[in-house]
């Protein structure tokens, strides 16, 4: 498709342009959701938050390496949601339970 411009713009311009409550940290649309363990402590930053750089799996059990912060210290072996954004990085996260997670995902982060 040819944007403003003669522009090529891609789906997720025009579907955050269409829904702008895809550009909320916490909406899922746009964004792919990776799971992940958390097995070290954060690294305290400036600002009070903690830094984390985890091993993810998609619901595939597909493996990335993501980077966030947190406005706290996360509960050591805590399973987490990640949002990731392919320009932003992780917008969101929250604590689920093993139960929440993929099937794909479990049989990957179990040996974690």
């Amino acid at each position: 498709m040819v944007g403003i411009r003669g522009h090529n713009c891609s789906n997720h311009l025009i579907a955050a342009f269409y829904s702008p409550e895809a550009l909320l940290p916490d909406h899922p649309e746009g964004k792919t959701l990776y799971y992940a363990k958390i097995t070290d402590p954060g690294i305290p930053d400036v600002n009070g938050r903690y830094d984390y750089e985890v091993t993810a799996f998609n619901k595939n059990g597909e493996e990335k390496k993501l980077v966030f912060s947190a406005g706290k210290e996360l509960r050591d072996g805590a399973y987490i949601q990640l949002y990731y954004a392919f320009f932003r990085g992780v917008t969101y996260w929250k604590e689920v339970s093993f139960e929440e997670l993929p099937l794909p995902v479990q049989q990957k982060i179990k040996n974690i």
